[in-house]
């Protein structure tokens, strides 16, 4: 049939005039077209929600982590019109004096300014005090080894003495640039030829970069002990924090996993993301505790013996997700369940008291009536999104959420009964967060033995942070090979 725009006013008037049977064609056929723009009018505005969605997606109503927001202003959780400054608990860091200072100096009272008398033979009655720190400039200590040289007054042989062991070379740097090395690498992410660059400008020495990679090699392998010893804690942790990222390594994506709890962390690389990296680090195929995550598929595998608890947050996230582009009451419904259960938690953790029994049943209650309305809101469109598509019809985000809450119902609301698992998975997630802070300031690995080292040594320096240990010192203690968590 033609569409309407072709038809002159003249023919619409003949076929209003014609036959019964050609006006009841016309009208077949304009309910016909009228049903197709029905149709891909539908289609369009499916194309254009879930464009949309695309483009109104960022780290408040997704998973997206907080750098892909860009510019964008993010929206503030402080509460108007309340104190400036720290936040509340924070003890700050202020300067203090000390008791022993390096240097002293004397200013004294030599006249009077008011009357001009001289005051230099005047008793002292006291004295008052103001320190000043400094940091003086680095000074490199060089130490000639010297090797005596003898001759065997019965045999006449020349007899020569052993240099130390770790004197291999005419001229080689000492530990403390290794431990300045590892310092500046892995803790405040320098790369290779800007921390050369600061040894020249400190010292007018000027290291390669292929001996800085060195030293970090050799750090690694001394952490690798201390590695196995961390896993050896983890395993014994009633609960544990899991999660994965991207790493970009020879110029391909590979994954970054980390273990972790409040004390321990554990970094391991790979190139696969599921079960096959998870079992060949070997720590949570043998864990038998309750791991947090974020509930990517391969730790829910039959060959695990942990229990399961899901990251609160990225649940919260999901549902704004809902929130704004679907506008399902349901999603509001189970945002304000979970942020009120995550209060209570948290009071539970400070009171020490643990939720009434009461409390947690009616959550449990409302938890399942607010899916079954949920359901009559998530139930997918009989419409195809496109009509180019083919095979079985993909199901909405809203409906892949509810779904997920129903089946993962004990494990979403694990933190709501057992003291010691958290609401969210924002551990592991801040020890991730530091591996891509590396990525953008120093790029990518060139190398999958660095990428290996760097995820090893930076799991011992997050262990030294978490545990309060002063972190330079402790890396001079692995480059002598005297440290010990123990």
């Amino acid at each position: 049939m033609k569409t309407l725009m072709k038809y002159t006013p003249k023919q619409i008037d003949e076929i209003s005039h014609g036959k019964p049977s050609e006006i009841a064609a016309f009208i077949t056929g304009l309910l016909l077209y009228i049903e197709k723009l029905e149709n891909h009018i539908v289609t369009l505005e499916t194309r254009v929600k879930v464009l949309e969605r695309q483009v109104g997606l960022t780290s408040t109503n997704s998973s997206k982590p907080p750098s892909s927001d860009g510019l964008r202003k993010p929206k503030s959780l402080r509460e108007t019109g309340g104190k400036k400054g720290a936040p509340k608990g924070n003890d700050g860091h202020t300067l203090e004096m000390i008791d022993q200072p390096d240097e002293i100096k004397w200013h004294k009272v030599k006249v009077c300014p008011h009357c001009e008398t001289s005051l230099t033979d005047v008793r002292s009655e006291g004295y008052a005090r103001r320190q000043v720190f400094d940091l003086p400039f680095p000074r490199t200590v060089v130490t000639e080894h010297r090797v005596e040289k003898k001759c065997c007054p019965h045999c006449s042989a020349h007899q020569q003495a052993s240099f130390p062991e770790n004197v291999i070379a005419p001229a080689q740097y000492r530990d403390g640039w290794t431990a300045w090395c590892t310092y500046l690498n892995v803790f405040h992410y320098l790369p290779l030829e800007r921390i050369s660059q600061l040894f020249q400008d400190l010292t007018g020495y000027r290291p390669s970069e292929a001996t800085l990679l060195n030293r970090l090699a050799s750090v690694s392998k001394k952490i690798e002990p201390l590695n196995i010893y961390i896993q050896e804690q983890l395993v014994k942790s009633p609960v544990l924090h899991a999660d994965e990222t991207g790493l970009r390594i020879e110029g391909k994506t590979q994954w970054l996993h980390v273990v972790s709890n409040s004390e321990w962390t554990l970094y391991h690389v790979h190139k696969n993301r599921g079960k096959i990296a998870i079992d060949e680090r070997g720590c949570l195929p043998i864990y038998r505790g309750t791991l947090v995550h974020d509930c990517w598929a391969s730790y829910f595998h039959a060959d695990y013996s942990f229990t399961h608890a899901l990251c609160g947050a990225h649940l919260l996230r999901e549902c704004q997700g809902i929130i704004d582009y679907d506008h399902h009451q349901w999603a509001t419904d189970m945002k304000n369940l979970l942020q009120e259960a995550c209060y209570h938690k948290k009071k539970w953790g400070h009171d020490g008291k643990p939720i009434e029994n009461a409390i947690v049943l009616d959550w449990e209650q409302r938890y399942d009536r607010i899916l079954e309305q949920g359901e009559k809101e998530w139930i997918t469109n009989s419409k195809p999104d496109a009509p180019t598509k083919r095979g079985r019809k993909k199901k909405s985000k809203a409906a892949n959420l509810g779904e997920r809450l129903r089946i993962h119902k004990s494990t979403v609301l694990r933190f709501i009964r057992d003291e010691h698992v958290p609401f969210d998975n924002n551990l592991a997630e801040r020890d991730i967060r530091m591996m891509k802070v590396k990525q953008k300031v120093s790029g990518t690995f060139r190398k999958q033995e660095g990428a290996e080292e760097f995820a090893r040594i930076r799991g011992f320096i997050s262990t030294l942070r978490k545990q309060n240990r002063d972190i330079f010192s402790s890396l001079t203690s692995v480059v002598h090979g005297q440290f010990s968590f123990e």
